[in-house]
């Protein structure tokens, strides 16, 4: 009796059904899982230029934390000091030449629109017969006035968005530092546990790693390097035209392109039209084009170059991974979207490694 019971719950029929339920089970393990995770990403988005900002900060000041772990042994304390060093050199300076800027922009709209509405700059511009007859004209056709006023409106919002914008851009910088001390803090942990999920084998998820740190450090140091070129060229000019104090405008320049929301025409732009105005348009149309198509472009050359060499990409490739990322991500896409690229083509060598493996085999 016992062997027709065993016979029956190893009959095909059984062990078939058995099988079906079973797939059923997984399936819809799969399913909840899935929907976890992307609830969980969901719950993240708000948070990710926090955690990318955070996470580029952790790697670039990691050496300077391990220095200060050997001297200061509490955990804590060495991250608190880590995170404060973080916030001096990038925060403060960052803040205090916006509010630098925000002044001399709202200066600077105040000298123009007074030169246009007391009618100097017509009388300046009466030097150049024939350039100063077309503007005369254009005058007479557009509301001169309201461009200008709308122009340096427009640059004092740029500047003052980065500053103020609102208080979402607040929360991020605030939730920036604020993780930023956790990863330096609790960074064992957190790769243990990176390492406990992650479905590739030790030495893979440490190559994945080492590409994500490569990349990070690639990425910020190459846009301050563009940021620095760009600062200076428009620094050269500035001093090539004689204006004010270009190594101090160079420097400022320098720090506006390393911001996303701004960049250095925030600077030489009202410099070129005060110029105009000023009767000096030759000066301007020299600073002006000197902006837009040397220092403005610079970017889109230098860039791709200086991380391509770094990450072994192709120059178009790691342009895409830049642009993309920006239209993607945003802001934080200046990180994230270079990393995306690189940790994908590392997955797919590992893939590639082992299917060319399993064929020897």
């Amino acid at each position: 009796m016992m062997q027709n019971e065993t016979e029956k719950i190893h009959s095909p029929v059984l062990s078939e059904e058995w099988n079906f339920r079973n797939r059923i089970r997984l399936f819809l393990q799969l399913a909840i899982t899935i929907a976890s995770v992307l609830l969980c990403y969901l719950m993240t988005l708000p948070f990710l230029a926090s955690l990318s900002w955070a996470l580029a900060l952790a790697v670039l000041f990691m050496p300077l934390h391990q220095k200060i772990c050997r001297k200061i042994r509490k955990p804590t304390f060495s991250a608190i000091v880590t995170s404060a060093i973080a916030i001096i050199i990038l925060v403060i300076p960052v803040l205090l030449i916006t509010i630098r800027v925000v002044l001399e922009i709202d200066r600077g709209s105040t000298l123009i629109m007074n030169k246009v509405e007391s009618g100097e700059w017509q009388h300046n511009l009466e030097k150049f017969p024939y350039i100063g007859k077309a503007l005369l004209w254009a005058e007479d056709q557009l509301d001169i006035p309201s461009i200008i006023d709308n122009l340096t409106s427009f640059l004092t919002t740029q500047v003052t968005s980065f500053l103020k914008s609102s208080f979402i851009q607040i929360v991020v910088i605030v939730l920036t530092f604020y993780l930023l001390f956790f990863f330096l803090r609790d960074r064992n942990q957190i790769l243990r546990a990176i390492r406990r999920f992650s479905p590739l084998c030790g030495h893979e998820t440490n190559g994945l790693f080492k590409i994500i740190g490569t990349t990070i450090r690639a990425t910020v140091f190459g846009t301050i390097a563009v940021a620095a070129v760009q600062g200076f060229l428009a620094g050269f000019m500035f001093w090539i035209l004689d204006l004010p104090a270009p190594l101090l405008w160079g420097t400022i320049m320098t720090i506006l392109s390393v911001i996303p929301l701004l960049g250095a025409y925030i600077i030489w732009l009202p410099a070129s039209i005060y110029l105009a105005l000023d009767g000096n348009l030759i000066y301007a149309v020299i600073l002006a084009c000197w902006g837009m198509f040397v220092v403005g472009t610079i970017d889109n050359i230098l860039y791709p170059i200086l991380i391509s060499r770094k990450l072994r990409l192709h120059t178009i490739v790691a342009f895409i991974s830049l642009a993309g990322g920006i239209f993607v991500f945003g802001a934080s896409g200046i990180v994230l979207g270079p990393i995306t690229l690189t940790a994908s083509a590392y997955l797919m060598h590992i893939w590639r490694t082992k299917t060319i493996c399993n064929k020897r085999r």
